[in-house]
């Protein structure tokens, strides 16, 4: 399936759920195998409480950055950005749209304490990296990486910003201001851009470097996470309705409607069922570690985290049913 169009969807419907069921499933299968693995070391002492925050900080400043860095530069021509800018805007507008409606939700529900803001930080990143790449290089292997590098500009941004903000506790009185601009992740997407403007190209001994300290983030965070639920209380999650509202509305209704609508403009459909694929992702892994880095519910983003993702092998193949 070299092209991969509307009309593809529709003939080839039991091919497309059946590459979705087995990505998101072997997906699943590693992701709590190595989430596992950290809970298995925190039971025996080999990862200590008090060594959360420090790994924590590790990735997401140091890891993450690399991953942020190379997955926005790697592959990617000025020309491929102008060509695709459209995925940009897109982007942008989602975002906005998820954020208002989480907002709602949130107002609706009214969670105890940060929760109601945690609850939105859950729900409005979803996990591009470890869920959305094997899927979108599986389905567009031509265009899909280049369409998820496009919206991670967004999504960055919006993260490391916005995001930030919702994970912060309330007593720590959080603010966006230009200063939440510069932080290392920040700089790995402006860095990025610039390469990719100038055309700089790395040398491949640098390359092959920040390429293996890519591949290690998503290990990396799913052990914290392992040990994170070792030390807490993270089944709460699952007793709130808070979770099965955001599931429903963001994971399956919102990705179908958007979707819907983007299927009537003149897009270029990869770039459409890119975006829907995208919409309807589970939690991004590294939530959880910012709620506890930087507030006080790391064990309420670690159940939505593990949730949102056993439930996404279902979600997903719903998402492309109903939308075609």
């Amino acid at each position: 399936m070299a092209q991969h169009s509307y009309r593809a969807f529709k003939i080839n419907k039991k091919e497309i759920y059946k590459m979705l069921f087995s990505i998101v499933i072997h997906q699943m299968i590693l992701f709590f195998s190595i989430l596992l693995v950290g809970n298995v070391a925190a039971k025996q002492g080999v990862i200590q409480e008090n060594y959360l925050p420090d790994l924590a900080k590790l990735v997401s400043k140091i890891f993450l950055p690399v991953l942020i860095f190379y997955m926005t530069y790697a592959g990617t021509t000025r020309q491929m950005v102008w060509e695709n800018a459209a995925m940009i805007g897109l982007a942008a507008l989602f975002y906005v749209i998820i954020s208002a409606v989480t907002w709602i939700i949130a107002k609706g529900l009214r969670p105890t304490g940060d929760k109601a803001k945690v609850f939105q930080f859950a729900f409005i990143f979803g996990n591009t990296g470890f869920v959305g790449v094997p899927l979108l290089i599986a389905l567009f292997p031509k265009d899909g990486i280049l369409y998820l590098a496009l919206f991670s500009i967004v999504d960055q941004l919006l993260f490391w910003t916005y995001g930030v903000y919702l994970a912060t506790a309330s007593d720590k009185k959080a603010k966006i201001t230009l200063k939440s601009f510069v932080n290392p992740n920040i700089v790995a997407i402006a860095l990025a851009l610039i390469f990719i403007m100038i055309g700089v190209k790395l040398p491949t001994v640098v390359d092959d470097t920040l390429e293996t300290i890519k591949n290690a983030v998503g290990a990396m965070a799913m052990i914290y996470l392992g040990a994170l639920i070792f030390y807490s209380d993270w089944k709460t999650a699952f007793k709130t309705k808070d979770l099965y509202f955001g599931i429903v509305v963001k994971m399956i209704v919102l990705p179908i409607l958007l979707g819907k609508l983007l299927l009537m403009t003149g897009l270029p459909n990869n770039m459409i069922w890119s975006m829907i694929i995208l919409m309807s992702l589970p939690t991004m892994t590294v939530v959880p570690m910012i709620a506890k880095l930087y507030g006080h519910e790391g064990a309420y983003a670690a159940g939505i985290t593990a949730a949102t993702l056993a439930v996404s092998i279902v979600t997903i193949p719903l998402v492309v049913f109903f939308t075609t």
